[in-house]
């Protein structure tokens, strides 16, 4: 009985791997602690000025995006549960550098471990998962993973903000300090509690030639260049949907923090269960159809320019509840499917190339969404309509020249019985 509900609820078989996913809730738990308050801290703490601040931090994302191609040599040569600890502990020590950060110099070598951390985490992370499932629960897994991050960044959201008010300086010191404990106790997790670390795949003749393998993989590169533009799709709209409520459509914070919520709540309520009904179907169409809901939602945004004030509200839930389905399908489904396209002895060079991709569309969104803006309030979303529709499409495309087992989540009952859509 018991099995039969895990199953219809989508969740993977976690045998031997509980602690992994209680890792998971620990490290986003702290991360949801600092996050809201992050800029708030260096001003009201540290006393730095915001052209400082945003500065330092801008400079360490360029700094480290040229070095993730090398995090996925490390994690091919070392194993990817290592590598997940390293990645746990580069963070919590740039953490507890912030604690004593009163300079541009300070900040900048804290965040520089932070950030760098926080990619090889993403690109370790990636690959422990892609190891410990079985091919046809990966997307599974990728999910719980999603869902459970989202559940311990809304949990520590919401936490931080009592500790800030209680507590005032100290209690912007507490959250850094929580946070940087919930590192360490993630790390002690993953090298005490969980199971042996997967047997890694054996170098092949071709491994010698790094990054240049998955720079000749063309398909894949395509597949790469799509998902810079999912995730700008989706950077865009955490950066300038808050804006685009309150200051064009004239709603309130209030408003703005229940539609968050709202879509916060679909995210980790259902992401497990969406990935298990769209299991039967290719992924590279289940992303076709995110690109269609996406695009939609775009529209519809545009669209809230012409409605009454009074029809607002129930209508922004309707597009939250649109543009989030697109993401529950998206997120879970294209690291899966780059995993899957993957050689197991390249995975982690594959990844790291694949993680580039989120660190190009988060660097563009911020300019990309005010240029966009200062032409008219409906820029950001129209002018994503056709680009998104066009990624789609190629989605379908490339089906052809993945391979099978990528495409399918299934592959052992593609020659069975295959849905047509």
């Amino acid at each position: 009985m018991s099995l039969t509900l895990t199953q219809r609820l989508g969740l993977p078989s976690m045998r031997g791997q509980g602690a992994l996913v209680v890792a998971t809730l620990i490290d986003a738990l702290g991360t949801g602690l600092y996050l809201p308050f992050s800029l708030l801290y260096f001003q009201r703490v540290a006393g730095l000025a915001l052209p400082v601040i945003g500065g330092g931090l801008s400079l360490a994302t360029a700094l480290i995006l040229p070095i993730i191609p090398f995090m996925g040599v490390l994690v091919d040569r070392f194993g990817a549960k290592p590598m997940v600890v390293v990645a746990q502990v580069l963070q919590a020590l740039g953490f507890l550098g912030y604690l004593f950060v009163h300079s541009l110099v300070v900040l900048g070598v804290s965040a520089l471990l932070v950030m760098a951390g926080a990619r090889l985490f993403y690109v370790s992370f990636g690959v422990l998962i892609a190891q410990i499932a079985s091919p046809d629960e990966r997307d599974r897994w990728y999910g719980l993973s999603g869902a459970t991050q989202n559940l311990g960044i809304g949990m520590g959201g919401l936490v931080a903000g009592f500790i800030v008010a209680w507590g005032g300086t100290i209690g912007y010191q507490t959250l850094i300090v929580a946070n940087v404990l919930s590192f360490g106790l993630a790390a002690l997790l993953l090298l005490w509690r969980t199971a042996p670390s997967p047997v890694r795949p054996a170098r092949s003749a071709d491994s010698s030639q790094g990054s240049r393998a998955v720079l000749a993989n063309r398909p894949f590169l395509v597949l790469v260049a799509c998902n810079v533009l999912f995730t700008l799709t989706l950077s865009l709209l955490s950066t300038g949907l808050p804006l685009y409520i309150t200051e064009t459509l004239n709603l309130s914070t209030v408003t703005l923090g229940i539609l968050s919520a709202f879509g916060a709540g679909l995210l980790i309520g259902t992401q497990t269960l969406v990935m298990r009904l769209l299991e039967p179907y290719r992924r590279t169409r289940s992303l076709a159809l995110a690109s269609l809901l996406r695009a939609l939602g775009y529209a519809l945004l545009a669209l809230a320019l012409l409605l009454p004030h009074v029809l607002l509200v129930p209508y922004l839930f309707g597009v939250v509840a649109l543009n989030t389905l697109a993401s529950l399908i998206t997120a879970p489904t294209v690291i899966a499917l780059a995993a899957a396209s993957s050689p197991a002895h390249l995975q982690g060079r594959y990844l790291a190339i694949y993680q580039f991709s989120w660190g190009i569309a988060s660097a563009l969104a911020p300019t990309l969404f005010t240029l966009l803006y200062a032409l008219g309030p409906a820029w950001p979303w129209v002018a994503l309509i056709g680009p998104t529709l066009i990624a789609g499409f190629v989605m379908v495309r490339l089906e052809l020249y993945l391979p099978g087992q990528a495409v399918h989540v299934h592959p052992k009952e593609v020659a069975r019985n295959e849905p047509a859509c």
